[in-house]
């Protein structure tokens, strides 16, 4: 499937053959420039979300942060013997962990991998701009860390990370500084006091988690909508990292 943009980056340790590596968002044809342009446009909204710089979205950055290992133990854990993602050093709760990168397509039936189990809601975009219709992530063929993010369920009693829409800063030869603010995803630790089974932080949010130790796994929710489409009870079913 083509593709615009190319990110490739050196993998990290224990990055499946099978999946192109990426350090940055691909965008399908479909995407047009104007959907593109729509993610880096100021609103009331977008003031509101947290904000990453380019030092820590870098490669290869995302290796102080997080790193993937095959789960060996315990035994019941729902993906033993596959892969999951884990804090590579003491995580201060809200901290960074990476982005969510992979293909953002549109919602168009033919740009959408139905089968995908890495699919992550983006972006809804204006209708009065360029259409409206939404936006999507689909880490399935291409990706960094982040897709290795277990879901806590069967694991632990909550998650201790979260989806969390943010502005990072990227090039922009328009610009004078060189660089503008665009919208991504990223996942980040829960802030401290976080209520159990929160899928999408709002910024600016007190509740949260106790932050991270090196070497806890990194558990993410991938909500009800998630196992509801696959027919699956949260409850009674394997994480998906691979």
């Amino acid at each position: 499937m083509a593709t615009i943009g190319t990110t490739a980056g050196s993998p990290p340790e224990n990055w499946p053959e099978e999946v192109q590596y990426l350090t940055d968002l691909i965008y399908s044809p479909a995407v047009t420039p104007d959907m593109r342009n729509a993610l880096g446009r100021p609103s009331t909204t977008a003031e509101s979300l947290d904000k990453v710089t380019r030092a820590l979205v870098a490669a290869p950055n995302n290796g102080d942060r997080v790193c993937i290992r095959t789960i060996m133990s315990p035994a019941h854990h729902p993906a033993l013997g596959q892969r999951g993602l884990f804090a590579a050093s003491d995580m201060a709760p809200s901290s960074f962990l990476c982005l969510y990168v992979g293909r953002v397509h549109t919602d168009a039936r033919e740009d959408t991998d139905t089968r995908s189990h890495y699919d992550l809601s983006f972006h809804q975009l204006d209708k009065e701009d360029v259409g409206g219709g939404g936006l999507s992530i689909d880490a399935t063929q291409c990706g960094n860390e982040s897709r290795m993010a277990n879901d806590f369920h069967g694991i632990a009693d909550k998650a201790n990370a979260e989806f969390r829409d943010c502005l990072v800063q990227v090039p922009s030869d328009r610009r004078r500084e060189g660089w503008k603010w665009e919208r991504k995803v990223g996942i980040f630790v829960c802030p401290a006091g976080r209520a159990a089974g929160v899928r999408r932080h709002a910024a600016g949010s007190a509740d949260g988690g106790a932050g991270l130790k090196a070497g806890d796994e990194i558990l993410v929710n991938y909500g009800r909508e998630y196992w509801d489409s696959r027919n699956m009870s949260v409850h009674k079913t394997n994480a998906s990292g691979t």
